[in-house]
């Protein structure tokens, strides 16, 4: 099959896109970044069902995405997590949040950086996560 079949026309045919609303959702290709900020809150890009990109694969009957809850990379207290400075999230979403791992911080100029892994709720997900073991079978 060629390069340009497997590709969906849009982002409504997408198998990372998640539909929000009609005409809106999020695209859920990647895992997120490290960063060097503390308590970082990852946000998955809102896209429109009709935009694209030459990243996306046809959906099928199924979702290319791995929730957080199941996937290797995903790290989470039994409490969850307890930030200083909440960010842009209530309590009640950091008690059932963990770090997405998937990415090892990037090097950067300076020297002494700390790397910080974003927070991520459950059921969050995206295309680069590979689910427990368990969880395949």
């Amino acid at each position: 099959m060629s390069d340009a079949t497997e590709r969906p026309g849009n982002c409504g045919a997408c198998a990372f896109w998640r539909k929000l609303r009609e005409s809106d959702g999020l695209c859920r290709r990647w895992a997120p970044q490290a960063t060097s900020h503390p308590e970082a809150v990852a946000h998955w890009p809102l896209t429109h069902r009709g935009d694209g990109c030459g990243d996306g694969i046809a959906a099928a009957e199924f979702s290319l995405v791995v929730d957080c809850a199941t996937c290797v990379s995903w790290r989470r207290p039994s409490l969850g997590l307890h930030p200083v400075n909440r960010g842009d999230m209530p309590m009640t979403w950091w008690a059932h949040a963990g770090t997405c791992t998937r990415h090892a911080p990037h090097p950067v100029r300076e020297p002494g950086p700390r790397g910080f892994w974003p927070a991520t709720l459950d059921v969050d997900g995206c295309g680069e996560g590979s689910p427990h073991r368990r969880d395949r079978e």
